[in-house]
């Protein structure tokens, strides 16, 4: 989720991201170039990286986005030539500063290039359907305990389903102050589900949403409480995870960069990684002995030491890419993750070494499937993987009205098998 209306990574990250963006945009097709003293300064500095690197199909992806949001049709599709020459089937036919290009001969055939040499692998099954279509969800989480599948709402609303198939409400809009719901983890230990609530744009209830994270008791769905965001902060919240141990849960700030954390005893947020940490830090994850957390950013993971708050990101092999990850699992030695923004939707697994400190390979568990239409988070259960296949955040703006019911579809929550390395 997002508040920062840059046009460059540090939005790139994921669907609520972009649709921050979007609310500074006129309508991509329309292509009115972007005119940006930040954008000017982001691109000088993904081409000084470039110099260094200049095979890196992440930073020539984000810099031929820069220059599609400044109508630069030579340039992006030069760009966007040598992504699809490279490892990683970084597919730009979704996203929405290519939007300009979509009838260009050119860009149709860089996408047929890319999708030629990355086919679809679809191993997931239908595991639930949330009966809401114009629910667009961005974060989901799952009670092993009761067997109830959770979903968060920019309609400010938080609902559940089960195998009877049956939308219930467990917070009704704007409840309690509750603002567009981005991140839900589920904390097992106490029964508790904890959600991020944030605010953007001018929606007339605006004022009404609080920024933080609202915590609720699922033994009997009440509101139990609610950690603000300082006042003073500026950016977006968009994830959390839960250390089981503490019960104390970590939040990502996606547009400063920051981490953070929610302490038993307190009701405000307190910084646990300051700004510009993580560029776009967006998706969290907590290693099983709860030493480590991981931070999905812009252009990679970043592990952090939880004792010392020493932060690094992680190394990978060539072709590894790890950018843009929505939502962040952390499974046997292993994180897997929801990567979109630089890709239409695919999940993603990355296997660690002995000391969680570098991706030895990476896998792609799951892409091109029919039913995805923007994927954003998910969830474990156990051995597999619960994710959103088709949130349909892209139909989505805020303060516009909603897309009719007869253009959605039921959200399909897919559950895909994790298997041994």
């Amino acid at each position: 989720m997002g508040a920062c209306l840059l046009t460059g990574p540090a939005v790139r990250t994921s669907f609520l991201s972009m649709l921050v963006a979007a609310l500074s945009l006129a309508a991509a097709a329309q292509c009115t170039p972007s005119i940006s003293p930040a954008l000017d300064q982001e691109m000088a500095s993904l081409q000084a990286r470039l110099n260094s690197n200049p095979n890196d199909p992440v930073l020539l992806y984000n810099l031929a986005a820069d220059y599609g949001a400044k109508c630069d049709s030579a340039n992006t599709l030069t760009l966007l030539h040598k992504v699809a020459s490279l490892p990683g089937g970084l597919d730009p036919s979704e996203y929405r500063d290519f939007a300009f290009l979509h009838d260009s001969p050119e860009f149709k055939a860089i996408v047929a290039q890319i999708r030629a040499q990355n086919p679809p692998r679809i191993q997931s099954h239908t595991a639930f359907i949330i009966k809401e279509p114009n629910l667009f969800p961005e974060g989901m989480a799952y009670a092993r305990f009761n067997g109830r599948v959770y979903a968060g709402s920019v309609q400010r609303k938080i609902v559940w389903t089960n195998k009877s198939g049956g939308t219930h409400d467990l917070v009704r809009p704007g409840q309690d102050g509750l603002g567009y719901v981005g991140g839900l983890h589920v904390d097992e230990k106490r029964r508790q589900l904890w959600a991020v609530s944030t605010a953007f744009g001018n929606a007339n209830d605006a004022p009404l949403m609080t920024q933080g994270l609202f915590v609720y008791d699922l033994a009997n769905g009440k509101h139990a409480a609610t950690f603000v965001l300082p006042d003073k902060a500026s950016g977006f919240l968009n994830d959390v995870t839960v250390a089981p141990a503490s019960g104390e849960a970590y939040t990502t700030n996606t547009g400063t960069g920051a981490v953070y954390i929610a302490r038993r005893g307190s009701r405000d947020l307190q910084i646990f990684l300051p700004a510009g940490t993580v560029t776009g830090a967006n998706g969290i994850a907590l290693s099983d002995d709860e030493k480590t957390l991981f931070v999905a950013g812009d252009f990679g993971i970043t592990r952090v030491d939880l004792q010392t708050k020493f932060a690094v990101m992680l190394p990978k092999p060539e072709g590894v890419i790890d950018a843009s990850i929505d939502g962040l699992y952390f499974y046997r030695q292993s994180l897997v993750g929801i990567q979109n923004a630089i890709h239409p939707g695919r999940v993603v697994r990355f296997y660690l070494d002995a000391n969680l400190a570098r991706i030895t390979r990476g896998d792609i568990l799951e892409t091109y499937n029919p039913s995805f239409e923007n994927p954003t988070t998910a969830c474990l259960d156990g051995d597999s993987l619960l994710f959103m296949a088709n949130p349909q955040l892209h139909k989505w703006i805020p303060g516009k009205p909603l897309s009719p019911v007869s253009e959605l579809h039921d959200i399909r929550i897919q559950r895909i098998i994790l298997r041994a390395r």
